[in-house]
């Protein structure tokens, strides 16, 4: 069995444990490439001859690479070594690799959507969610260099901090939003599309997604709800709790706002502010679905 583990030395806040997981597949039988990617020109690896593709890293790293690879028939195994591991966590998967070549052999795989947005500029995935609103403001200020509060390294915590700061002054704008053939505009201080059941800190959003099946869970949160978000946030310091706001399932999704948004944990914004019509952002799920190797 030839495996190509893809792996970021510097995820996480410990020493990668490159060669302890090397030892262990070879010692399970298997033939391993390892691969760093942060390395120039990683992707050449992916041309060779393998059985199953193996990514260690945190939420980055898994995002980026189940990107590139994410037409590829191949089964894929995750590693999680950052320090949200939010794909990982929805997926229920740990970073225990002691028995994968068994449960590759035994075919124990589960699969995973990917999600497609476009715009009039621009078209790209997903694999967490898209969203307006709070998350997207603490990307924003990030972006541009805002003063925050808390420790950076410790990312999870920094996020929880420096949202429940963001809530007091979070203002409600308009959307024009067509779920399937359903009109649901009007104005919301929140918006996330989740493929995935958590994004950002460990925000558990869509408790309920199923990240195999047909549909986004969409959740709209009102002005009249700040309560509740507020309340949502400050649990989070306490431990990961789930959102208390309903999702709408969905297959077909059009958002129309001049405002920016975030793609996972990446920003857009629209160069086409000044048209008299909003610009509309289209989102779904690609047709094909990633094979994932369960680890548990």
């Amino acid at each position: 069995m030839k495996i190509i583990l893809v792996y970021n030395p510097s995820a996480g806040n410990e020493d990668f444990p490159l060669t302890k997981i090397i030892k262990s597949l070879e010692k399970q039988g298997a033939s391993i490439l390892a691969q760093n990617c942060k390395e120039d020109n990683y992707q050449k690896v992916f041309e060779l001859s393998y059985d199953l593709i193996m990514i260690a890293g945190g939420d980055g790293t898994v995002e980026k690479i189940l990107l590139e690879l994410r037409d590829i028939k191949c089964p894929i195994a995750i590693l999680p070594f950052g320090n949200a591991n939010n794909i990982a966590g929805s997926l229920d998967l740990t970073d225990y690799y002691k028995k994968i070549v068994d449960q590759f052999e035994n075919e124990d795989f589960q699969y995973l959507s990917i999600g497609e947005y476009k715009t009039e500029e621009d078209r790209g995935w997903f694999v967490e969610g898209i969203g307006w609103g709070i998350f997207t403001a603490l990307l924003l200020q990030i972006d541009r260099g805002k003063r925050l509060i808390g420790d950076e390294d410790s990312k999870v915590d920094f996020g929880i901090k420096n949202l429940i700061k963001l809530e007091k002054e979070l203002p409600v704008h308009n959307y024009k939003i067509k779920l399937d053939k359903h009109d649901y505009s009007g104005e919301y201080v929140w918006i996330e599309i989740m493929n995935t059941k958590q994004l950002g800190p460990q925000l558990e959003l869509a408790p309920s997604a199923d990240h195999s099946d047909d549909y986004l869970d969409v959740m709209l949160v009102k002005e009249n709800q700040k309560d509740e978000l507020k309340a949502f946030l400050k649990a989070q310091k306490k431990g990961k709790v789930s959102s208390p706001f309903e999702t709408i399932k969905a297959k077909k999704i059009k958002i129309s706002t001049y405002l920016p948004f975030h793609v996972d944990d990446e920003l857009f914004e629209h160069r086409t502010l000044y048209e008299k019509t909003a610009p509309t952002v289209k989102i779904s799920l690609a047709k094909h679905q990633l094979k994932i190797l369960r680890n548990d």
